[in-house]
Order: structure tokens, then C-alpha cells, then sequence
């Protein structure tokens, strides 16, 4: 299943690299600019085209977040019966999606209310980017993460089953949100380099989900898992390239 988790994250990458201009950045910087009262706040909301947004936002969730996945769609897969598998996955992303979709709406206004408050776009970034280091190092955060890595037992067939794999997955979206919502922030604070500040985020992410769950309490919490492993896969190939160097 890792595979189609994948596939759907790169097309979703090529369809927001392909369009060029990001209507959620728009949203949260130049729109908002002028926000400096509810009023003008309330105006660019109403206003805003909620479609191309959501399906933005949709593309986004979809870029980010499909490859921390692969984890619970195992899980998922391995608790239930073979012919209920891409029903029970179905379920599960249904409601995973869901609640994403939902929490788009409190990230875009935080956004705002962020620009808002500090209409410059560098000052911007720089009270985002706070945001997200002290939430980083929260207990709040690290309780969240923990419950990422949650695998609650699930029934095999009958209504059980799906109910299981839908709540499965709303408790999913509910602690992802918890654990990415802050970091989800910095991409909409940098539109002229949304890309890349996403797969910067995207890569972060995905790389503090090979984190153990550890004690909530106040820490500087950074993805070092990812870094041993490097560094063991490249002690690995370091003697089998001083072997083929024909210097050597």
C-alpha cells in the first residue's frame, strides 16, 4: 500500500508544481494585507474563492501528509479481511481526510489573524516561524505525536469493522492536525516560496514520525532518527566505494 500512498502524494506535488500560483499563499498574504479590522478580516473571507481553496488545501494534505500514512494503512490492511481491505482503507481516509479538510478552516484564519496582526510579510514569517518552534517544543505537541503512532485494535467484518476503521481514522486526522497544524503555517506565511517551503515541512514531518514516543514535557524535539539512519546506510557504502575506486 506504501506505493499507491506515494503515487497519489508525487501527483498531487506535479498538479501544485504545474499550477504555478498558489491560491491559498494569496489568501494568507496579499489578500490579507489590508486586514487591519474585523471588518476588512470578515470581507476577504467572504470573499475568497472557496472552491480553489479547498482543492488547494485538498492538494496540499494530500502532498504532505499521504507519505506519514503507510504506518496506520498497514495496520489497517493487516486487521482486516482481504476482501475488505481497500473498503476498510477507503473508510479510514474518509474520515482522515475529513477532518483535515475541517481544521484547514482554523489554520487559515490563525493565518490571517497572524497577518493581520503584522501585515509586513518578513515580520510575518519570523512571528510563524516562532509559533511553530514553541508549539515544537510543547508537552501539548509531544502528546499528540505520541498518539500518531496509535494502533487501537479493529474488528474484522460487519458494521464494527467499518465503524472501527472510520473512527480510526477521525482519531488520526485529530492528532495529526494536533502535531502539524503549527508547522503547516510556515508555507502559508512565505508565498513566494510556497513549494518550497512545504516539502521543507513535508520532509520534517515525516521525518519526526520515526521518532519514539517519549515523555510530554518541555524539550527541543527535532527528527534525529533520520539522521542515524543516514548516517548507518552511509557507512555502509563508503567501504564499497573506496573498494571500486580504482585509485584506491
Amino acid at each position: 500500500m506504501r506505493i499507491p500512498l506515494l503515487t497519489a502524494a508525487a501527483a498531487s506535488w506535479a498538479i501544485l508544481a504545474g499550477a504555478g500560483h498558489s491560491e491559498l499563499a494569496a489568501f494568507c498574504s496579499t489578500t490579507a494585507e489590508a486586514a487591519l479590522s474585523l471588518g476588512r478580516l470578515a470581507f476577504a473571507v467572504t470573499f475568497a474563492p472557496f472552491g480553489d481553496l479547498a482543492w488547494e488545501w485538498g492538494l496540499m494534505i494530500a502532498a504532505m501528509m499521504l507519505p506519514m500514512l503507510t504506518g496506520p494503512v498497514a495496520h489497517i490492511r493487516t486487521r482486516s479481511l482481504p476482501r475488505r481491505r481497500w473498503q476498510a482503507v477507503a473508510i479510514f481516509m474518509a474520515g482522515y481526510c475529513t477532518i483535515w479538510l475541517l481544521c484547514g478552516v482554523p489554520i487559515m484564519m490563525a493565518m490571517l489573524g497572524v497577518r493581520a496582526i503584522e501585515p509586513v510579510a518578513a515580520f510575518t514569517t519570523a512571528l510563524v516561524i516562532a509559533i511553530a518552534v514553541v508549539w515544537q517544543c510543547s508537552p501539548a505537541k509531544q502528546f499528540c505525536l505520541n498518539r500518531c503512532h496509535s494502533q487501537p485494535p479493529l474488528a474484522a467484518y460487519g458494521i464494527r469493522a467499518d465503524m472501527d476503521a472510520l473512527k480510526y481514522g477521525v482519531t488520526q486526522g485529530i492528532w495529526c492536525c494536533g502535531t502539524c497544524w503549527a508547522v503547516m503555517l510556515i508555507p502559508l506565511a512565505t508565498p513566494g516560496h510556497h513549494l518550497i517551503a512545504m516539502a521543507a515541512a513535508s520532509a520534517f514531518l515525516t521525518a519526526e514520525r520515526l521518532e519514539r514516543p517519549q515523555r510530554p514535557g518541555w524539550s527541543i524535539r527535532w527528527p534525529a532518527t533520520i539522521f542515524r539512519l543516514l548516517w548507518f546506510h552511509l557507512k555502509q557504502i563508503l567501504p564499497t566505494v573506496a573498494r571500486a575506486d580504482p585509485l584506491g
